[in-house]
């Protein structure tokens, strides 16, 4: 738990901070940390309450090794640390006396100042003081950003190329390890038929049949983000980028919302997902906030209801941008409510189900209506093909608009198929022994072409003869 100050180095300083030790069960207090290249090198002086004791480390690519340590007892309170270093000699303090005196040359250099805590340790700081010759820090490298998702004039731009998008609604993509593996490891099967948007969501969504609630909520009831869902959404986000795709980042949703302790913790989700997305330069990706909202049934939270719609979406909105400026944000109505599609300070226009494809603004239909069921999942009869198939159509004649399909074979968790949630496309849906949803895929193949950032080629077809005409 490692907090650096940016724009600034220090070599030769005089540090001090002010700790309270507040609670923790594995660990408590902290301490200042100096001469820091990044997260993984640097200089720490802390005092732990648990152990009592006030301790010296050089971190060297994560590794932390003990320079020197004193017994020195915790009571309730505030406290001081401070740490003098010039040169390669540290002097550490306490309350005002010194306790530690150590020479050492792991860094030499100028680095950034910052705090450090560890474990599960709840500590409050305050009056964090630094004396010394000011430098401007170094550019501190970190991960390396994707491509940038925009719009310009109502058109999707990846990279500042206009693109086309045709999508799949992989609602529960990030379950665990191994789904999100399968969906990595199909990526390439989806660009070569044309696929290139996909959608994930953190919370919530129908998890089809036995259970329609067994999807993940991704946040705790505080609003905090759990710590393995960030790595699975960046490896999803990063290996679709390798593609030239976009993805969608759905936030919040009906079934899970009321998890939510309050709209305080509602808000912390969005921005600590707007804030991992920001630091860790996920930049091909657009988001849906809340997912159905005003739904009937499933969504509780007030702040996810009318009254209000409109004032209630853009101050979610307004969260989120705060600490994500540059990455696209909608919000998505329940069909056949009295919520709009609209609202001020809404960059994507989401709508779901059978909803009119409104002329203007990027729209993205993220949840078509599905065409297959939880209980028989990937089997579809020539009435659901061609309503599937039209859908394509409408949404191929609409320039402004995207599509992402939809079914449960895709969508849910378990099925009558017991494999679900499928990254794979499957087989034809003609049948039990034949589940799938490989003629979504052929069909954006053939009509619009394969992927190839950052355009579409059309696939030519292979000449039919004339007895397979006759066929």
């Amino acid at each position: 738990n490692v907090a650096l100050i940016d724009g600034l180095a220090m070599q030769d300083v005089d540090l001090s901070v002010r700790f309270k030790a507040i609670a923790g069960e594995f660990d408590r207090g902290g301490g200042l940390v100096w001469r820091a290249k990044d997260k993984s090198n640097y200089y720490i002086c802390r005092h732990n309450p648990i152990e009592n004791n006030l301790r010296l480390y050089h971190v060297v690519a994560g590794k932390r090794t003990l320079l020197d340590s004193r017994d020195v007892a915790y009571v309730g309170g505030w406290h001081t640390v401070r740490v003098t270093m010039r040169g390669e000699h540290i002097e550490c303090f306490y309350d005002g006396k010194k306790y530690l005196d150590e020479d050492d040359a792991a860094f030499a250099d100028a680095g950034r100042i910052g705090l450090w805590s560890k474990a599960d340790a709840q500590t409050y700081f305050d009056d964090l003081t630094a004396i010394g010759e000011q430098t401007e820090s170094p550019a501190i490298a970190g991960p390396p950003a994707t491509r940038e998702f925009s719009l310009q004039d109502g058109r999707p731009h990846l990279a500042g190329h206009a693109i086309d998008l045709w999508g799949l609604r992989c609602g529960n993509a990030l379950y665990s390890e191994a789904t999100v593996e399968r969906h990595v490891r199909n990526l390439d099967n989806m660009a070569a038929h044309g696929i290139n948007l996909i959608g994930c969501y953190i919370q919530g969504v129908n998890a089809g049949w036995p259970d329609p609630n067994a999807g993940i909520n991704g946040f705790h009831r505080d609003g905090r983000l759990r710590a393995e869902i960030g790595p699975r959404l960046e490896r999803l986000i990063r290996e679709a980028d390798r593609r030239g795709m976009v993805v969608m980042v759905g936030l919040l949703g009906p079934r899970k919302d009321q998890e939510f302790y309050d709209d305080a913790a509602i808000r912390r989700a969005i921005e600590e997902t707007g804030r991992f997305l920001t630091s860790r330069r996920l930049k091909n990706v657009f988001v849906d906030l809340c997912h159905e909202f005003n739904h009937p049934e499933r969504i509780d939270k007030e702040l996810l209801r009318e009254p209000g719609g409109a004032e209630k979406k853009q101050r979610l909105t307004q969260w989120f941008k705060a600490v994500a400026a540059d990455i696209e944000a909608g919000v998505c109505p329940c069909v056949d409510t009295e919520t709009g599609d609209s609202y001020p300070g809404m960059e994507v226009r989401i709508i779901q189900k059978n909803m009119p494809i409104p002329s203007d603004g990027f729209v993205v239909n993220v949840e078509p209506v599905r065409q297959d069921v939880y209980q028989n999942d990937g089997i579809f009869n020539q009435t659901n093909l061609d309503s599937i198939f039209a859908d394509c159509r409408r949404y191929e004649a609409a320039p402004n608009a995207a599509l992402m399909f939809h079914a449960a074979f895709i969508q849910g968790i378990g099925n009558f198929s017991g494999t679900a949630p499928h990254a794979e496309m499957g087989g034809y849906g003609t049948g039990p022994n034949d589940r799938g949803v490989r003629f979504y895929y052929e069909w954006v193949r053939d009509n619009v072409g394969r992927w190839q950032y950052p355009k579409h080629i059309r696939v030519p077809r292979a000449p039919v003869s004339t007895e397979e005409e006759q066929e």
